[in-house]
């Protein structure tokens, strides 16, 4: 008899200390959790904010036209989610586009790295191109010149899933139309200015999205737009309002923040939807797991939260700041993580490198449109 109660004790005192232990752990993970997010707030604002910032809306009027006027000429607009799985059987072979797509890009770029004078004229298959295309290129620029800018689907509330839009496609249309506007430059044409521009209006919409890929891409495509308008005759007091207007550090940071915001929103609920469903053994085991996954979260938040504060601050130059992957790093550590693998560290230094190289070119494209303004 005196055995059992001694067990039966015993197993009382085990299983009151269990739950002590699995309230102080959940009280710890949530005071944890609390902390991070009030310090994204007093940094930043409510880590929701970028929802109210960049509102869902689906793809509008302009985008819709653009899509179906840059098939005629071999490039595809439409994200990967809205392509049919055949093309339709009246747009052009893409072999078409293929043929030329690696002589313009080559020529295009080369061009861009002049840092002066009118460009050369194009090789023989790309002004063949151009000047097949014409009528869809004329209608293309018309389009983006008149506005409204063309909108693509967004919504961040589907986190990882956020619909994107087809950034190759962004890419190959913005080379193109920079390509026609040196090579009207070339060949002395006035209508070079208006091909430029709109190929600054396309890379517009990407601009203004959040997503990092989405604002690398508008990097590249800036960057190549704006090298043309240092050297062809452009507005130039038109081009440096345009200038006014930009802010890469200011789209990158915005960028990591929405990274964070993803990362914590998409960790809060897989831990919800693991304790909410499944067995009563396996959401028990989910309470356990979801400590860990909480205090690991909040580490995350506060390392993005260090390493934007420390970017911002940082100057513009065209080198690898180093110092924010030990910061994101240093923050980890500092939060209880006892290894931090590479592999867990974001590529906060090429991006922001990126960023610094683009903010620039838009000083010296404007030192060199200055020179030419009255």
């Amino acid at each position: 008899m005196r055995i059992g109660r001694t067990l039966g004790f015993l197993v009382l005192a085990l299983l009151g200390a269990g739950l002590v232990w699995l309230a102080a752990g959940s009280l710890h993970a949530a005071r944890r959790e609390r902390a991070a997010e009030s310090a994204w707030v007093a940094s930043f604002g409510p880590l929701g904010d970028l929802t109210s910032r960049f509102p869902a809306r689906p793809t509008n009027e302009t985008a819709r036209v653009l899509e179906q006027s840059v098939r005629s000429v071999g490039i595809e607009l439409r994200p990967r989610e809205e392509q049919p799985e055949e093309d339709e059987p009246g747009r052009p072979k893409k072999t078409e586009w293929d043929e030329v797509r690696a002589p313009l890009e080559e020529w295009a770029d080369v061009q861009a790295a002049k840092d002066e004078g009118l460009p050369e004229p194009p090789p023989a298959v790309v002004a063949s191109f151009l000047a097949a295309h014409a009528p869809a290129l004329d209608a293309i620029e018309k389009t983006l010149l008149a506005g409204p800018g063309p909108e693509w689907v967004l919504d961040l509330t589907k986190l990882y899933a956020s619909p994107m839009p087809n950034l190759s496609g962004h890419m190959q249309l913005a080379r193109v139309l920079v390509g026609r506007a040196e090579a009207r430059a070339a060949a002395k044409d006035a209508r070079a200015d208006e091909s430029l521009r709109a190929a600054f209006a396309l890379t517009g919409s990407l601009r203004g999205r959040p997503e990092l890929p989405s604002q690398l891409v508008s990097f590249a495509a800036t960057r190549l737009e704006l090298a043309a308008a240092r050297r062809i005759p452009v507005d130039a007091a038109a081009w440096r309002e345009r200038l006014k207007a930009l802010d890469p550090r200011a789209g990158m940071l915005a960028a990591w923040k929405r990274q964070a915001w993803v990362q914590h929103e998409a960790a809060k609920r897989r831990r919800e939807g693991r304790l909410h469903a499944g067995p009563l053994a396996g959401r028990a085991a989910a309470l356990l797991g979801s400590w860990r996954d909480r205090v690991e979260s909040a580490a995350y938040l506060d390392a993005w939260r260090a390493t934007i504060e420390a970017a911002a601050k940082s100057p513009v130059e065209d080198a690898e700041t180093k110092g924010l992957t030990e910061v994101f790093r240093a923050a980890l550590l500092r939060s209880g993580e006892r290894a931090v693998p590479a592999a867990a560290i974001p590529n906060v230094i090429g991006s922001w490198r990126r960023a610094n190289v683009l903010a620039l070119e838009m000083r010296r494209t404007d030192e060199a449109l200055a020179a030419r303004t009255p």
